[in-house]
This record gives structure tokens, sequence and C-alpha cells, in this order.
């Protein structure tokens, strides 16, 4: 059980990773803050560390 739910949080990550990256390529500001912000939380918590992230 606990696996399957990383492995959800790993896949919740990476959508939001492309979700950043797309607003911030068309200038969507709100979105990307949005995003920014949930992808922090993921940082703050060290979930999927793994997984890089740059603004």
């Amino acid at each position: 059980m606990l696996k399957k739910n990383l492995n959800q949080t790993e896949t919740g990550k990476k959508m939001f990773i492309k979700i950043y990256e797309l607003a911030k390529t068309e200038g969507h500001e709100h979105t990307r803050k949005f995003a920014k912000e949930v992808l922090e939380v993921f940082e703050k918590y060290n979930i999927n560390g793994h997984i890089e992230w740059k603004e």
C-alpha cells in the first residue's frame, strides 16, 4: 500500500513540474505561482527528493 501511494506522489510532483514549466513558457503567472507553491511543499518535506526541480 505504501509503495502505491509513493508512486502517486512521484506522479504528482512530475505533473506539477510540467505545469510549472508550461505556465512559465506561456506566461500564465497565476498558474506558475500555484505550481511553485505546491513544489515548494514537496521540497520542504523532502518528498520524492530524487526528482529534481529547478526554478
